[in-house]
C-alpha cells in the first residue's frame, strides 16, 4: 500500500494542509481556520488540525479514516514542549484515524524547512511579526514572535497603531507627528468608521477586540501610500521596514559562518502579506538597518504552503525522508550585495 504523509501549517488566523507523497509531490491540500492553541484553546486547535486533514485526504482521494504515515505540524503557538505534548496528545487519543506518528514544532520551521535545505531564516510580517535563524548545526535563536503587547515590530497590526498613535498624539499635543496627519487621519475615521475620535476605543479596548481587525487597516493604507506618497504614510512603513531590518540585525551575531558566505548571502524567506505586498515601501528602511552589516543577502517568497516543510519534518522525525524541489518552491523577491 502507498504511504502517504501530511503536514499543517497552523497561523493565527488561517491554516494549511497538505498530503504529499513518498516522492514529495503534493497530492491533497486544505485551508482551515487559525490553530494558535493559546488564542483558540487546544481543543479546538486540535479539532480543527484534524478537520482539514480530514479534508486533504478527501481532495488525495484518500480514506479520511485511513491514517498518514506521519503527520508535521508547524503552529503558531507551537514553541513549548508542553504544547507540543497536548497538542500530540489531544490527537492520538480523539482523533486516532488522523496519522500514525505526530511532530509538531513552531510555525517558523515549517517555513524555513519549505525554502532551505540546511538552515536559513524566516522573516514574518503578516499580523504580528517573528524571525527565527535556524542554523545547519540545529540550535535555532530567534528576534521577536512577542505579540502585540510586548512586541510585533513591522507587523501589520504595530503599522496601524502606528497610524493611531501617530494622529491622536500629534492631536493631543504630545508628540507632533513629522508630517501633516490629515490623510492618514481620514483614512482612520473612514476604515473604522469612526464619528468622534474616542469611537476609537471600543476598536481597541471593546470586548470585540482582535489583533487581526486592527491590522486590516494596514492594506488601505499601503494602498493609500501608493496612490498619493504621503510623507506621513511613507515615513510609517519606512520605520516599519528598519523594524523589520533590525530583526535580522540582531541575529547576524549568531548566524553560522556557512549561511552568510554561500551563493546568494544569507537566504531569509518572507512570510506574511506586509512582507509580500508592501515589501517596495518596505525597502528602503530595511536596508538602512543593516547598512552596517556590509551583508549580502536574497530574500524569497515561498511558491506553496509551508506545510510542505512540515511534512518533510514530520516524515523525518518518523524515519522517512521525503524528495523536495526546492528550487520550485519558491521565487526571488530581492537580492542585494554590497558594493
Amino acid at each position: 500500500m502507498a504511504k502517504y504523509f501530511g503536514g499543517v501549517q497552523g497561523g493565527g488566523t488561517q491554516s494549511d494542509a497538505v498530503i504529499l507523497s513518498a516522492s514529495g509531490e503534493v497530492v491533497g491540500q486544505a485551508s482551515g481556520p487559525g490553530t494558535n492553541p493559546w488564542q483558540v484553546g487546544f481543543e479546538q486547535c486540535v479539532a480543527s488540525i484534524s478537520a482539514m486533514v480530514a479534508e486533504a485526504k478527501r481532495d488525495a482521494g484518500l480514506d479520511p479514516n485511513q491514517p498518514l504515515e506521519t503527520l508535521g505540524m508547524s503552529l503558531s503557538g507551537g514553541e513549548q514542549p508542553e504544547a507540543q505534548k497536548k497538542i500530540i496528545e489531544g490527537l492520538q487519543t480523539s482523533h486516532a484515524h488522523t496519522s500514525k506518528h505526530y511532530h509538531v514544532c513552531t510555525d517558523t520551521f515549517g517555513s524555513i524547512a519549505t525554502a532551505f535545505p540546511n538552515g536559513g531564516m524566516v522573516l514574518i510580517s503578516g499580523t504580528g511579526s517573528n524571525c527565527q535563524l535556524l542554523n545547519p548545526g540545529g540550535d535555532s535563536p530567534r528576534c521577536g514572535g512577542w505579540g502585540h503587547m510586548l512586541g510585533d515590530e513591522g507587523s501589520g497590526y504595530w503599522i496601524a497603531h502606528m497610524a493611531i498613535k501617530l494622529v491622536y498624539d500629534s492631536e493631543d499635543g504630545l508628540a507632533p507627528a513629522p508630517y501633516d496627519i490629515t490623510t492618514v487621519k481620514t483614512a482612520i475615521y473612514e476604515f473604522f468608521e469612526l464619528k468622534d475620535r474616542y469611537d476609537i476605543l471600543d476598536h481597541l479596548y471593546g470586548p470585540a477586540f482582535r489583533k487581526s481587525d486592527v491590522a486590516a487597516f494596514c492594506k488601505p493604507l499601503a494602498q493609500l501610500c501608493r496612490a498619493t506618497r504621503d510623507p506621513l504614510c511613507l515615513h510609517i512603513f519606512h520605520q516599519a521596514g528598519l523594524a523589520l531590518g533590525g530583526h535580522i540585525h540582531a541575529l547576524i551575531p549568531k548566524t553560522d559562518k556557512s549561511l552568510l558566505t554561500q551563493p546568494g548571502g544569507l537566504h531569509i524567506v518572507a512570510e506574511g502579506s506586509v512582507l509580500s505586498q508592501c515589501w517596495d515601501m518596505l525597502k528602503e528602511g530595511f536596508l538602512e538597518a543593516l547598512e552596517d552589516e556590509k551583508l549580502e543577502f536574497t530574500i524569497v517568497i515561498l511558491r506553496v504552503s509551508s506545510a510542505v516543510g512540515a511534512a518533510a519534518l514530520g516524515a523525518k522525525e518518523g524515519g522517512a525522508s521525503l524528495s523536495q524541489d526546492f528550487s520550485s518552491y519558491t521565487t526571488t523577491l530581492f537580492h542585494y550585495k554590497p558594493a
